[in-house]
C-alpha cells in the first residue's frame, strides 16, 4: 500500500509545481501532462475525442491553484477524483500511523473501484454529450 500512497501523494503534489496560467480551457495534445514528459492522449490523436483521463492534469493543477470552475472545465471528474484521492490518502495516513492500514482494504473493498469506475464513464459521456459538432 506504501506504493500506492507515494502514488497518490505525488498526484496531489505534482500539479502545485505547473503553472496553471499556461493550462488551456479544453483537452488538447499538448496539455500541460506534456510538460511533465508525458505522451499526448493516443485516443484523442486517434479519434478526435478525449479519453476520460484527458484534461486531468490540467483539472488538478488548476484545482490546486483554486480555479475550481476551470478545473471542472478541463475535465469534471478531476475535482471529485482529487478529493477522493485525498480523502484515501488522509485515512491511510492516519491508519498507518495507527498501525491498522490492513483496515484499508476493508476500506477499498466497500468503497470498491467500480464506483470510481462508474463516475469517469459517466462523466466521460456527459462530457462528450456536450462537445460542439456531436
Amino acid at each position: 500500500y506504501d506504493f500506492f500512497a507515494l502514488i497518490i501523494a505525488g498526484a496531489l503534489i505534482v500539479p502545485f509545481l505547473l503553472d496553471p496560467d499556461t493550462a488551456t480551457a479544453g483537452t488538447t495534445l499538448s496539455g500541460l501532462h506534456t510538460r511533465l514528459h508525458l505522451p499526448p492522449c493516443l485516443f484523442l490523436a486517434i479519434t478526435g475525442l478525449p479519453c476520460p483521463f484527458c484534461g486531468l492534469t490540467t483539472s488538478f493543477t488548476l484545482l490546486t491553484h483554486g480555479t475550481l470552475g476551470r478545473a471542472f472545465l478541463a475535465n469534471p471528474s478531476g475535482p471529485p477524483l482529487y478529493g477522493i484521492m485525498l480523502c484515501l490518502l488522509v485515512i491511510y495516513v492516519i491508519l498507518r500511523l495507527r498501525g491498522r492500514e490492513n483496515l484499508l482494504l476493508s476500506l477499498i473493498n466497500r468503497i470498491s473501484g467500480k464506483m470510481l469506475i462508474i463516475m469517469l464513464v459517466v462523466m466521460w459521456i456527459a462530457r462528450l454529450a456536450v462537445i460542439p459538432g456531436n
